[in-house]
């Protein structure tokens, strides 16, 4: 795996969006929990964690090109061309908007989306949130986002901010997750966004 980490660690040097080497290790490290009680093809799964960003259109312009390099590393390194198959089906395919596909029936890829989403939540979850936001130079919430009831404050809409992404997309990840594993995980850490935002609305109050 060494000249496919060095590979990775290249195309994403650059990044500031939460998608850097750091989140590939995550969900590397999370995949390998997840293998341990899940099984799966650890060979694929892993090489898959470890691509998985190579083929995001919010990172890269040319997926195709994309898309080539992966193969010819993957050639380098002698993998066959079922693996190679395997892995960009598998990368092509993980992604919120894309990947939601209840009758999925493929082990590799149900976990390499688990190992992805589970690093959208919790702790790291909102420091990711925050630090993708912050890259799009968008705020982390508006008057908008805010509906005031009786001095109780909850989220009214969705506007183009980090704030909605909460409801848009990461207080609703626990329901797409495929293994009992990540299921467990992502229950725990959405109560921990949840304690987060109650937080956040309570000093907000306090400010008003």
């Amino acid at each position: 795996m060494d000249k496919i980490i060095e590979f990775v660690k290249e195309e994403l040097a650059n990044d500031l969006s939460g998608h850097n080497f750091k989140h590939i290790e995550r969900v590397y490290n999370n995949a390998l929990l997840l293998i341990k009680y899940e099984g799966g093809n650890k060979k694929i799964i892993l090489t898959s964690c470890l691509l998985h960003d190579l083929v995001d259109d919010k990172l890269f312009d040319n997926i195709e090109q994309q898309k080539q390099k992966i193969i010819n590393i993957l050639k380098e390194n002698n993998y066959n061309l079922s693996e190679i198959e395997q892995i960009l089906n598998i990368i092509s395919s993980i992604s919120f908007h894309h990947g939601n596909i209840d009758e999925c029936n493929d082990l590799n890829l149900e976990i390499v989306r688990d190992a992805d989403r589970l690093d959208a939540l919790g702790a790291i979850g909102i420091i990711r949130c925050i630090e993708y936001g912050n890259n799009l130079r968008r705020p982390f919430y508006e008057d908008d986002n805010l509906l005031i009831n009786n001095e109780k404050i909850e989220f009214n809409k969705t506007t183009n901010t980090s704030l909605s992404h909460f409801y848009d997309k990461l207080l609703k990840l626990k329901d797409y997750m495929h293994t009992y594993t990540a299921k467990q995980i992502a229950l725990r850490r959405t109560a921990f966004l949840e304690i987060f935002l109650d937080e956040f609305y309570q000093e907000l109050k306090n400010k008003r």
